[in-house]
């Protein structure tokens, strides 16, 4: 069944969205519109994900040796180059900021294991914000309603700059942190910690 109204539901996180949401998230419904979709099992057994055979693990594991290495001795974030085909001479840049997430792949990959992939847009939505603070979607609701992550308006949608939720969450790990070394200290002081 493909999702009835692929405009609002690109993000599917407006009022009007939810149970499509639901559904999007449980994987019960394909919709093509929707970009966590498009990346993962969709119900329909031949869209599954293959596990790795055993030569593709232990060629994962080789590259990924490899590439941490070459991470590890080019710090800076440079760009690697692929060669496609030697006799040809094709190659393609992977920009720098992508080769973790490659290795982490290859990593998998090596275990024998799949690896779904989820993009992160620059403006978010309710279940994405949701899965980012791990927390519930009345809590970013809450959020949301008191102003401390802001949010704009599209349509019937409210649309959540990642930049903004990265903040909030470095905010609250900070509050949290100083929480922590303030109970610390007050333990350290009525002789309760050594």
């Amino acid at each position: 069944m493909l999702c009835p109204n692929p405009s609002i539901c690109y993000f599917a996180g407006c009022i009007k969205c939810d149970r499509v949401t639901e559904l999007l998230r449980s994987e019960l419904i394909d919709c093509y519109s929707h970009p966590k979709i498009n990346m993962t099992f969709t119900g329909d057994p031949d869209s599954a994900p293959a596990l790795p055979t055993a030569a593709e693990a232990a060629v994962a594991k080789t590259s990924s040796r490899a590439l941490e290495s070459h991470l590890q001795n080019h710090p800076s974030g440079e760009s690697l180059k692929l060669i496609l085909n030697e006799k040809e001479g094709k190659t393609i840049d992977i920009p720098a900021a992508a080769l973790p997430l490659l290795l982490a792949i290859l990593q998998q990959t090596s275990s024998g294991n799949t690896v779904r992939l989820i993009p992160i847009t620059e403006e978010l939505d309710i279940w994405q914000v949701e899965a980012i603070l791990n927390v519930s979607r009345e809590y970013v609701w809450q959020l949301l309603d008191s102003g401390e992550i802001p949010y704009k308006m599209v349509s019937t949608c409210r649309r959540i700059r990642y930049e903004d939720v990265m903040k909030y969450k470095k905010q609250s790990y900070e509050k949290s942190m100083k929480g922590m070394d303030e109970l610390v200290a007050e333990s350290e002081a009525l002789g309760l910690y050594d």
